[in-house]
């Protein structure tokens, strides 16, 4: 879920959260929202996805994503299965450098 210009390191809710509480200032680089399934993926599977910056950033900084599982027999359609993921985004160095 990432660009050629960082890569992601997996990290915890905890940690995450903690950066996300602390600095209000974070923006939305990127979202992806496909809650009645993933066109790209799974179509049984919601995604959600979003990365988040600082404004005068070039990439992001941190990373979400949530799934689970659309019972489309379910007149509520529930999410099943929920499952969460967080990343930190570090910057690749150019080789050039």
């Amino acid at each position: 879920m990432n660009g050629a210009e960082y890569k992601t390191v997996p990290t915890s809710a905890e940690v995450w959260a903690v950066i996300h509480s602390r600095h209000p200032e974070l923006k939305v680089f990127a979202s992806y929202s496909a809650p009645d399934g993933d066109e790209f993926g799974n179509r049984d599977q919601g995604v959600m996805f979003t990365s988040y910056g600082f404004l005068e950033g070039d990439y992001p900084i941190m990373e979400a994503r949530t799934m689970w599982d659309i019972d489309r027999e379910s007149q509520a359609r529930e999410k099943k299965e929920e499952k969460h993921e967080y990343w930190l985004c570090v910057p690749i160095k150019d080789e050039g450098e």
